[in-house]
């Protein structure tokens, strides 16, 4: 530890609740400032993060009184409990407002001083109070005497939390009361939540330091909390099949479904053989145990052709299952697909549809991946004078499937059905302040929606099914201009506390889906969410011996018949 002077300089000294001041940034940003305060976190070798706290520096409720400080290079300077001078340039990184500063510019002026008070994290719930009130608490030591996991420990380590004083269990994106009072929990402090927590699950006895980072709250824990695990709901399991003229169809996400090999035509994931081998089984145990060989399942992220043969080839699975796929220009070759049992099934028309746009986003397969800076390549023709105008819209083209159900009843001659399996752009490069796929995702829902309309006038008596990832909420722009098409979101039958398939950064979301257009003989019997994957911790990826936490997508089931029509014979009677 670096022996720090303990002569304080005589500079002006900024209060730190000035510098965090009312707003969401502060007015010192760029300014070169020293401030005093009580050390409250010591991260400064491990992470280069001191926590600094000044006791009531102004009393306002409205501004912390604490500040992050930034050490580069990092060093270990302080511990918890001294009392410092820091100088340094004010600076807002991932949303938190920190100086940026060195051990050099770190005066000690006294050691073993108490900490302050723990403040009790009561926030609001309404989004633009919450942020303002997490805002007004950032880098404070506080405190949550319990709290519900709403989201459960992802990839990144972080579980989301709510203080069970708000009474919530699961927070839904549309909740009239808001989505705000959500913090993460992670490994940045010096204790961490063990075990991995799914949805359900309580945590008491939280005290730490309030952080931001990624546009995000988090506690980073000072003390060990004690965990309340809730009971293993067990493997969900789809309805078993009634009667030869009803078939199951699904939706399955399947979570980046790489292969061992190297494609040097894509930004493909490599996987490690077993790692391969690993998640084929757990895919083949949510089709054989959860979905029970479903007849017909809408399938999104396999990367080709041979992964989907491997996946249909394993031991777990008995049903002679076969598949439908095109290649796709996704960018890291993540395609589309249409599993149907060949034993009840025959195929009789595939296409892929593609669209052209003139978007200039950065996205799609012809974008530069750079929605600030956007450029999209001319590749496709969108008036059709035979000149590029336009860049192609989807990283993976809607698939559609014409198919005879072989019911086997005497006298009944093969019913047909159209399957459309898509899967539109996801939301990853959108911010709280700019939508940046949106544009895209309705132009995608348009082209769709058009689809349908075609599809309607060249088979006008053949039914239409449409499932898979639509990466958007029932009320969005791009699923209402599905609807306005009449086709039926089947999901919308479920019970509001079970209409759910994802789950980000603790809010429960709906973004995949199974549609069905009505008034043409198919008619849905039962829809059921299975809640297998969303709600659990990403820890369960790697156990081969479940098929729970399979994708990070919850699945859809519907059971779906055509009814049947019994035609009396005609008798004719004589006179006698």
């Amino acid at each position: 530890m670096l022996s720090l002077p303990r002569a304080a300089q005589s500079q002006t000294l900024i209060p730190i609740c000035q510098i965090q001041g009312t707003g969401f940034y502060s007015n010192w940003q760029g300014q070169f400032v020293y401030v005093q305060g009580i050390v409250t976190a010591d991260f400064d070798q491990r992470r280069g993060l001191i926590a600094l706290q000044q006791t009531n520096c102004d009393l306002d409720p409205r501004t912390s009184d604490a500040l992050w400080v930034f050490l580069s290079p990092r060093a270990e300077v302080v511990r918890q409990g001294d009392l410092i001078q820091v100088a340094g340039t004010v600076r807002e990184a991932f949303g938190r407002t920190q100086l940026d500063s060195s051990a050099y510019q770190i005066t000690l002026l006294s050691s073993d001083n108490l900490l302050p008070e723990a403040e009790e994290l009561l926030p609001p719930q309404k989004d633009t109070d919450s942020q303002r009130y997490f805002e007004a608490r950032e880098g404070m030591l506080v405190r949550v005497v319990s709290a519900n996991v709403i989201g459960p420990t992802d990839s990144y380590d972080t579980t989301w939390l709510m203080p069970a004083s708000l009474e919530v269990t699961r927070l839904f994106y549309n909740d009239v009361r808001g989505t705000g009072g959500v913090f993460g929990v992670d490994e940045g402090g010096d204790y961490a939540l063990n075990p991995a927590l799914k949805v359900g699950d309580q945590v008491q006895n939280i005290v730490g330091v309030l952080n931001e980072a990624y546009e995000a709250y988090r506690i980073d824990l000072l003390e060990q909390p004690s965990i309340l695990e809730s009971p293993f709901w067990g493997v969900p399991q789809a309805p078993a099949l009634t009667a030869p003229n009803a078939f199951r169809m699904a939706t399955f996400n399947l979570a980046n479904l790489f292969d061992a090999e190297d494609d040097p035509n894509v930004n493909d994931t490599i996987l490690s053989k077993p790692e391969y081998q690993r998640r084929l089984r757990k895919r083949a145990l949510v089709l054989q145990e959860v979905l029970g060989e479903a007849d017909l399942v809408a399938l999104q992220e396999a990367e080709n052709e041979q992964v989907l043969r491997d996946l249909l080839a394993h031991s777990v699975l008995r049903a002679p299952y076969e598949f439908i796929w095109e290649d796709s220009a996704d960018l890291r070759g993540l395609d589309i697909a249409l599993l149907y049992r060949a034993d009840r099934f025959r195929v009789t028309d595939v296409r892929q549809e593609q669209g052209c746009t003139d978007l200039v986003d950065g996205l799609g397969p012809d974008g530069n991946q750079n929605v600030r800076y956007p450029q999209n390549l001319l590749t496709c023709d969108r008036d059709g004078d035979g000149s590029l105008d336009g860049n192609r819209l989807f990283l993976r083209p809607p698939l559609v499937v014409k198919l005879e159900l072989e019911a086997h009843l005497e006298g009944m001659k093969a019913l047909q059905v159209i399957v459309i399996v898509s899967h539109w752009k996801s939301k990853v490069e959108d911010t709280p302040r700019e939508l940046y796929t949106l544009p895209r995702r309705i132009q995608e829902a348009e082209f769709t929606a058009d689809l349908v309309r075609r599809l309607r006038l060249e088979f006008p008596d053949t039914p239409l099914l449409l499932a898979g990832d639509l990466n958007d909420f029932p009320t969005s722009i791009p699923v209402q201009k599905l609807l306005a098409t009449g086709l039926m979101d089947l999901t919308q039958a479920v019970d509001a506390q079970q209409r759910y398939s994802y789950v980000y950064r603790g809010i429960s979301q709906n973004i995949d889906y199974l549609f069905l257009e009505p008034g043409k003989g198919l008619q849905a019997d039962q829809i059921t969410p299975l809640h297998l994957n969303a709600d659990y911790p990403y820890v369960w990826t790697s156990r081969d011996d479940t098929p729970i936490r399979a994708s990070d997508h919850d699945l859809w089931v519907a059971r779906l018949y055509f009814p049947i029509r019994t035609y009396l014979p005609l008798i004719s009677c004589t006179d006698r």
